[in-house]
C-alpha cells in the first residue's frame, strides 16, 4: 500500500536527536481523526494519548508531507492526505465498541473489520501479540468464510453459546466472504482501541 510506505517513512527519524516517540499507526489514527473532523492539536494529543511536543512534531511531519494543511477552525485533511485516508478506509472497515461475552479478553472490548485479509491469518497470535505490545490485554481474530465467523486453529470448535456470540458480531460488523474481525480487550476503551489497531496493522502491512 502507497499510503503504508508513506506513513512509514513519516514516522522514521529525519534529524539528529531522540526519535520521534510516536508510530506510522499513530499517524494513521491521527489522519483518520482529521479526517472526522476539524481538529486542534490539544484535542488531537489527547485523542491520540500523546504529549503536546510529541503531536507538535507529528502535526510538523504531516505539515511537511502536504497532508494536512492548518486553518482557523485547526488541522484538516488535503487532497493528499485524503487520498491516504481513502486508501486504508479501502482495507479497514467499521470499528466498534462490542459487549462482554465468552470471546472477548478484557473489560472493555473494540472490533475492527479488515476487508479481505482472511488469507493473512494464520494462527491469530500475530495479532494477539501486536494488541498486548500496543497495551491491550489481549485479541481474538475471526474470518467470514461460508456464512460464518470462525475462529483460526488451534481454537478448537465453536460452543453453541459462541456460535450465538459471532452471529451477534457478524450481523454488527455485516463482513463479506474473506473479511476479518479482530476484538482487542482492555482496561480502557483507549486501550482496547488502540490494540485492535495494531493487531490489524499487521494484516495490511
Amino acid at each position: 500500500m502507497k499510503a503504508l510506505k508513506i506513513l512509514k517513512e513519516l514516522a522514521l527519524e529525519k534529524a539528529p536527536g531522540p526519535t520521534p516517540s510516536f508510530s506510522q499507526l499513530d499517524l494513521a489514527r491521527a489522519i483518520e481523526i482529521i479526517g472526522s473532523e476539524h481538529i486542534g492539536r490539544n484535542k488531537l494529543a489527547a485523542r491520540l494519548g500523546l504529549g503536546e511536543g510529541t503531536t507538535r512534531t507529528l502535526i510538523d511531519r504531516l505539515l511537511d508531507a502536504q497532508l494536512i494543511k492548518i486553518s482557523k477552525l485547526g488541522c484538516e485533511l488535503t487532497r493528499n492526505g485524503r487520498s491516504i485516508l481513502n486508501e486504508l478506509n479501502a482495507k479497514l472497515g467499521a470499528k466498534k465498541m462490542i459487549e462482554r461475552s465468552s470471546v472477548t479478553v478484557g473489560k472493555y472490548n473494540l472490533g475492527i473489520l479488515v476487508k479481505g485479509a482472511a488469507d493473512r491469518i494464520k494462527s491469530g497470535i500475530e495479532q494477539r501479540d501486536a494488541a498486548v505490545r500496543a497495551g491491550a490485554s489481549g485479541a481474538v481474530t475471526f474470518v467470514f468464510r461460508r456464512g460464518e465467523l470462525i475462529m483460526p486453529l488451534p481454537a478448537g470448535s465453536a460452543t453453541k453459546e459462541r456460535k450465538d456470540v459471532t452471529a451477534a458480531i457478524s450481523d454488527a460488523f455485516q463482513p463479506h466472504e474473506n473479511d476479518v474481525i479482530i476484538i482487542a480487550g482492555g482496561d480502557s476503551e483507549r486501550h482496547a482501541e488502540e490494540g485492535a489497531m495494531a493487531a490489524a496493522w499487521v494484516i495490511i502491512e
